[in-house]
């Protein structure tokens, strides 16, 4: 495909290539150079922080059994180890559909939940929070466990919440 530069410099990614990408409008792109080459690459402000992030996430699994995942507008970008393939992965119509309506969920009962598009679903108990940032929806921050979530549960999930907070500043 072939697109012209306007008078701002500014070039359209046809729709075609937005709709395979999984580029939503208001997305931020990453825009690299690379000899005589541009590259654009999904932006995920959570991936700058990988590995404290990493971290917490490995403890919170060890100790209680909880698994926590973040993700851009798009797919995983960060996952517990018992979880890992699910990295990259684009996410399932159910949890798209919930960053676009900034919507939050919380199941305390094991529930039917897809993570991701190719996925079985899996039995869990969850909550799911919208990720908001300067006004701009940035991904999820979702809580998954195997037994009932209690009250020790949603305060470790709202810890994440204001950790994640402070880290995106």
């Amino acid at each position: 495909m072939v697109r012209r530069v306007d008078s701002l410099g500014r070039i359209v990614i046809p729709k075609e290539i937005r709709k395979v990408l999984k580029i939503k409008e208001n997305e931020q792109v990453e825009i690299n150079v690379s000899n005589d080459s541009i590259i654009l690459n999904r932006y995920s402000s959570i991936d700058k922080y990988d590995i404290a992030l990493t971290n917490l996430i490995e403890v919170i699994e060890t100790l209680y059994e909880e698994y926590i995942f973040f993700t851009d507008l798009s797919s995983i970008v960060l996952t517990p180890y018992k979880y890992q393939e699910y990295k990259g992965k684009y996410l399932s119509p159910y949890l798209s559909h919930l960053i676009d309506l900034r919507s939050d969920v919380c199941e305390i009962s094991p529930r039917s939940l897809n993570l991701i598009n190719e996925e079985e679903a899996i039995m869990a108990s969850y909550n799911i929070k919208t990720i908001i940032k300067n006004g701009d929806t940035v991904g999820l921050l979702i809580m998954i466990s195997n037994k009932e979530l209690e009250d020790n549960s949603l305060e470790r999930f709202k810890l994440m919440e204001l950790f994640l907070d402070k880290y995106l500043e």
